[in-house]
This record gives structure tokens, sequence and C-alpha cells, in this order.
């Protein structure tokens, strides 16, 4: 059809504007989804608004439906759209945190991983739970960097920098050894290429599996999720948090000062009415 720009053309305007690839693989596929939806059909207005109730109808997440509107805009403002691009959806900003993994359940997560003798879970599950970082993050985190104690990662078009606890470094150390790395990237797939966030999702799943534990606790941003409610409940500093974190702004980082949802529901149980 006339209105539609070459996708290719499209994924490199997006890999130009220095999005990662996971943003640009969504980015273009809702756009080949948003032309399959037109079958032909021009660009309008009303076919964008029809459109935003399709992806509605379609998600029952909000959050989904917005990221998808976001990724569809794009491509219409690329395409020439501009005055066709459509508004997201309100979205009530919870004030409580779902599905977070306990100490408790990590650590037996943690001791199956070391008792079962598969210490590269184990020592990914300690690098998380005492960093926060994401596992894309894990590729920065080299052999070489533990004499520096600390590390840099990019994320988003921002740079930020970890530290590493002098007793986490002597673990990693001890791993490093035991695993003959003497250096690059500490965390790798069998290809040596670091650590894909799939590998690392599968490996706690199945961590969840064998230890009672709801898989839908063990994904992996859970685990900065605990170390965000466990320094928050120790030093109750917000603004370091959001330092460590990289949070651009204090609101993202706020929600770790709310009790989670299962906290919220002990809490009213125990109510004297």
């Amino acid at each position: 059809m006339k209105d539609t720009k070459d996708m290719r053309e499209y994924a490199e305007y997006l890999f130009e504007k220095e999005l990662s690839e996971g943003t640009i693989s969504i980015y273009v596929r809702q756009a080949h989804l948003l032309l399959a939806y037109l079958d032909g059909r021009s660009i309008t207005r009303k076919e964008m608004i029809q459109y935003k109730r399709h992806l509605i109808e379609k998600n029952r997440k909000v959050s989904t439906t917005n990221l998808y509107i976001v990724a569809v805009n794009s491509y219409l403002k690329y395409a020439g759209f501009a005055h066709c691009t459509i508004k997201t959806e309100r979205l009530q900003k919870s004030r409580c945190l779902e599905n977070v993994i306990s100490m408790e359940e990590y650590r037996k997560m943690l001791s199956f991983a070391k008792e079962s003798g598969r210490s590269k879970y184990y020592y990914i599950l300690r690098v998380l739970v005492f960093t926060g970082i994401r596992i894309s993050e894990l590729s920065s985190l080299t052999v070489e960097v533990l004499s520096l104690g600390k590390f840099t990662v990019g994320n988003k078009g921002k740079t930020r920098v970890v530290y590493l606890a002098p007793k986490l470094i002597d673990e990693l150390m001890e791993y490093c050894k035991m695993e003959k790395i003497q250096q690059g990237v500490i965390f790798t797939g069998k290809d040596r290429q670091p650590i894909s966030r799939v590998a690392v999702y599968k490996m706690f799943i199945f961590l969840a599996d064998m230890t009672g534990i709801e898989r839908k606790k063990a994904h992996p941003h859970s685990f900065r999720h605990l170390f965000a409610v466990t320094y928050m409940k120790q030093y109750a500093d917000l603004t370091g948090l959001a330092d460590i974190l990289g949070h651009s702004s204090l609101e993202t980082t706020r929600i770790y000062t709310a009790t989670t949802a299962e906290e919220k529901r002990r809490r009213l149980n125990e109510l004297a009415f």
C-alpha cells in the first residue's frame, strides 16, 4: 500500500535512534501488525482510533496496550502520519508491589542452587540481589572490574556506575577461580557469549519449580525488586536508591516505599473488627 515504508529502513531508522534490539523488535512487529490490520486501507485518524479500540480489546493489561500504542505512534511519525497518532490510556499508578519474591523464597532458591551444584545459578542470584542490576547489565560484569570494585553500565541511553560490595567481590573471585574464568565476562552461555535474559529466566523457573515457589515470582526483574525493597527497609534513602537503580525520576523509585500486596493483605487481616 502507498502508506507503508520498507520495514528494513524503519528498523535502521530505529537503530540510528539508539534504541535497544528488544525495543526495535517490538516496534517493527507492531508496525507489521498495524499494516496487517489496515489490509490495504489508508492510514487516517478514524482508522487509528478504531485500531486503538482493537488494541484495548485484545490486551487485558493497560500497560501492554500503552506499549503498543507508543510503538505504533513511532511508526506513524516515521511514515509521515504524525497527525494520526493516538493517545495512550490513563493508567492508575499502583501503590503496591505484586509478585515480588520474598527474602525467604530467595534463600530457598539460593540454597537449592548451591546444594545441587548449580554454581552459575547461585552466583547470578547473588549478583542480582546484591546490586539490583538488570539481566542485560550482567554483560558488563567482567573479571577485570572485580579489582576496581565497580563497573559502568549503559541502559536506555543512560550510563551509571554499579558498585560491588567487598563480600560479593570475594564470592565472585572464588567463582572465577573455581570455573577457571581468567578474563572477560563472568557469566556466559554455551557459546561463550554473555548469558541471555531467556537463559537466566529458564534458570529461575527451574529453581522455582524445584523449591515450590510460584513461577510468577521467579522472573529476573523480581530480584531487582527484592534488592530495592530491602535497601529501602534498611536505609529509607529514596535518592540513593534512585541513583543505584539508574532512575531519572524519584517517582519511578517511589514504588519501593510502598508495602507489597501481601503485606497490605496481612495488615488488613490483622485489623480487629
